[in-house]
């Protein structure tokens, strides 16, 4: 299983949502850049923030890749939240519509209102994400 937001990861997972039928149809209008960012938690192996670039276009990843603080500026939709949060996404504790809702996943750039007709997305890139396994650096005994 690859590990977080590595390279291998960003690829894995934009193969795997290029396999998925039901991704395809519930973004087949969506169209823009998504940057995930996580962020540093020495308790996950975590020095430093890791960031992933998705270039998603009507139901396809053209092209998913690590990326950095740089990227920020030409994402159109910025996604952050804290390592522990990611874990609970990626293990399918939580969606990512529960966790905007609460706070703990936050859209740090681009129009919520835009992003409406795109929940089911949204929790398809998620839900997809959780299907190619993924590891941490290290994992908290109760995270």
């Amino acid at each position: 299983m690859p590990e977080i937001f590595t390279p291998e990861w960003a690829e894995r997972w934009c193969q795997a949502l290029n396999a998925d039928a039901t991704y395809a149809r519930v973004a087949r209008t969506w169209e823009g850049s998504l940057l995930l960012v996580m962020e540093a938690d020495p308790d996950y192996g975590l020095e430093t923030p890791r960031y992933v670039l998705a270039d998603l276009w009507h139901g396809r990843c053209r092209q998913a890749r690590v990326a950095g603080p740089e990227d920020v500026e030409a994402a159109d939709y910025v996604l952050q939240a804290p390592a522990a949060v990611w874990y609970r996404l990626l293990t399918g504790d939580v969606g990512p519509i529960p966790a905007l809702v609460r706070g703990q996943l936050r859209l740090v750039k681009g129009n919520l209102m835009a992003l409406l007709p795109y929940v089911r997305a949204a929790q398809r890139l998620v839900e997809v994400a959780t299907q190619i396994g993924t590891t941490f650096p290290k994992t908290p005994e109760h995270p």
